[in-house]
C-alpha cells in the first residue's frame, strides 16, 4: 500500500498496491499467481462498470466475470467501491508517468509534436479504462476518499505540467487555472467524441481529434503559430445528427399537457419539483417511483397519470436542462468572434452567465448521463445533443479563419462542459476567456 498515511490518497495502482485482507492478513503479501487473481477481478470490475454503470454494479457479477469465489474477491478488496478506487489508482499512476516521461514543452514545432505525444498517451489511457472515467462522478458522489485522492492527483497533474513548461505567455497567476481547465477539457472531448464516432465512425477519426486537441492546448499555452499548430484546413465538415424520435418527441413537448385543471397542474409541477431533487440526491439509478411520489406528496398511481416510466420522466427533466444550457451557449457574443477589447469583456460576462447556467443544471445532466450509461439506446441522442453545440460553435469560430473549425468546436463544447460542471470562480473564469481567445480564436489577449 502506498507509504503515505493521509486517507484522501488513491492506491498507486501498482502490483503491489494490493494486499490480502483480514483474515488473510497474517500473510499479506501477494505472489505472482495472487497478482494475475487481482488484476483478473480489476479487469473484470471495469468490464462491469462499463456495461452497467457504477450504481448497478455489484459484487457477485464482478465475481462472476473474473471466474472466481466472493471469497476470492474478499482477499483483496473490501467491496466494489474499493476495486474502484484501485481501478482510479492505476488511471492516476499510468497519466503520472506519461507526464512525467515528457520532454521539455516549447513554442516550436518539437514541442507540438511533445504535446501531441502526450494526448495520445492520455487517449489510450481513457480507451482502456473509458469505464472510470464515465463513471467516476457517480462513484465519487458516495466516496469522500475517491473525491479528495481525485483533488490530489489533479493537484499533481497540474505541477507536473507546468514544471515541463520551457516558456509560456502566461502570467504566472494564470498558468494553473489554464493547465487545470485544459485537463479537465481533455475527458470530456474524448467521451464526446466517442459517442459522435459510434454515430459517424469516419468524421471523428482519433488523429484528427488528437491535432484538434493539440493545437487547442498548444495555442493556449504559446500563442498562434500559423506554421505550427493549425492543422486540418482540409477536411470536410463533419455531418449534422438528428435526434431520435423519442428525444425529438420530448423536445418538441409542451412542458404542460394540454387540458389540465389547475389541481393537474399543481400535481405536476410537484411531480417535476420532486423528481429533479430526488433524482440529484440519490441518481438515477437509486431513484424508484415510489420516491418521487412520496416526496412529491401523492400517490403511486399519480405518477402514471403524467409519465409511462421513470425512463420518460428522467428524459423528460434532462431534456429542461439541456434546453436551458443550449440556450445560455446560443447566446455566446459574436463580438467575442471578432472584437478585441470588447469581445474580451463581453466574453467575460457571457462566461459568467453560462456558469451559472450550466452548473445549475450539471448535475441533471449528470443523471441522464448515468442513464445513457445504463441503456446505450440513447447514446445516439447525447451524441445528436453534442453536435448541436459543436455546430453552433463552429459557426462562432468561423471568422477566425483558420484550421479545422468543425473539430475544434468539438474540442470547445468539452472545454464548456467543463466548464460548466460547477461554479467557477473568478480566476478560472478568466483561464476559460484566455483559452477561448487564444486556444481557440488565435487572439493575444490585450
Amino acid at each position: 500500500m502506498p507509504t503515505d498515511s493521509r486517507d484522501d490518497l488513491l492506491p498507486d495502482g501498482g502490483p503491489g498496491s494490493v494486499v490480502r485482507r483480514a483474515p488473510f492478513s497474517q500473510n499479506p503479501q501477494v505472489g505472482a499467481r495472487g497478482q494475475r487473481t487481482q488484476q483478473r477481478i480489476l479487469d473484470a470490475a471495469l468490464r462491469v462498470f462499463g456495461e452497467e454503470g457504477y450504481h448497478q454494479c455489484d459484487i457477485d457479477r464482478i465475481t462472476e466475470v473474473a471466474g472466481c469465489s466472493r471469497a476470492t474477491f474478499y482477499q483483496y478488496f473490501s467491496g466494489k467501491e474499493d476495486v474502484f478506487r484501485h481501478l482510479a489508482g492505476q488511471v492516476n499512476r499510468q497519466l503520472n508517468a506519461s507526464i512525467e516521461a515528457l520532454d521539455p514543452l516549447t513554442g516550436d514545432a518539437a514541442g507540438w509534436a511533445v504535446t501531441r505525444g502526450w494526448i495520445v498517451r492520455y487517449a489510450d489511457v481513457y480507451e482502456r479504462y473509458e469505464p472510470v472515467f464515465r463513471t467516476f462522478n457517480a462513484a465519487a458522489e458516495s466516496d469522500e476518499a475517491l473525491a479528495g485522492g481525485s483533488v490530489r492527483a489533479g493537484e499533481r497533474h497540474v505541477s507536473g505540467l507546468r514544471s515541463r513548461l520551457a516558456t509560456t505567455t502566461l502570467p504566472p497567476r494564470q498558468l494553473d487555472p489554464v493547465i487545470k481547465l485544459l485537463l479537465e477539457c481533455l475527458p470530456r472531448t474524448l467521451d464526446n467524441a466517442g459517442a459522435l464516432r459510434d454515430v459517424t465512425p469516419t468524421a471523428y477519426t482519433k488523429a484528427r481529434v488528437a491535432d484538434a486537441l493539440t493545437d487547442v492546448v498548444h495555442r493556449s499555452l504559446f500563442g498562434l503559430q500559423p506554421e505550427v499548430n493549425v492543422h486540418g484546413t482540409d477536411h470536410p465538415a463533419p455531418p449534422a445528427l438528428e435526434f431520435g424520435p423519442v428525444m425529438r418527441q420530448a423536445l418538441e413537448t409542451d412542458d404542460e399537457p394540454p387540458k389540465l385543471n389547475a389541481a393537474g397542474r399543481r400535481t405536476l409541477k410537484a411531480l417535476t419539483d420532486a423528481g429533479r431533487e430526488v433524482f440529484v440526491s440519490r441518481g438515477y439509478y437509486r431513484t424508484r417511483i415510489d420516491d418521487i411520489a412520496a416526496a412529491a406528496g401523492v400517490s403511486h398511481g399519480a405518477f402514471y397519470r403524467y409519465f409511462r416510466s421513470k425512463e420518460e420522466f428522467a428524459q423528460i427533466l434532462a431534456v429542461r436542462a439541456i434546453q436551458t444550457v443550449s440556450t445560455a451557449l446560443a447566446e455566446i457574443p459574436a463580438s467575442a468572434a471578432h472584437e478585441a477589447a470588447n469581445g474580451t469583456a463581453a466574453l467575460r460576462r457571457w462566461l459568467r452567465r453560462y456558469n451559472t447556467a450550466h452548473a445549475t443544471e450539471a448535475t441533471m445532466i449528470r443523471v441522464w448521463g448515468d442513464a445513457v450509461t445504463q441503456d446505450p439506446t440513447l447514446r445516439s441522442d447525447s451524441a445528436a445533443a453534442v453536435d448541436w453545440g459543436r455546430r453552433r460553435l463552429a459557426r462562432f469560430l468561423e471568422p477566425r479563419g483558420f484550421g479545422d473549425v468543425g473539430m475544434d468546436a468539438l474540442v470547445m463544447i468539452g472545454l464548456l462542459g467543463a466548464f460548466g460542471a460547477r461554479e467557477r470562480s473568478a480566476a478560472m473564469i478568466e483561464a476559460a476567456a484566455h483559452i477561448v481567445e487564444q486556444g481557440f480564436q488565435g487572439r493575444s489577449r490585450p
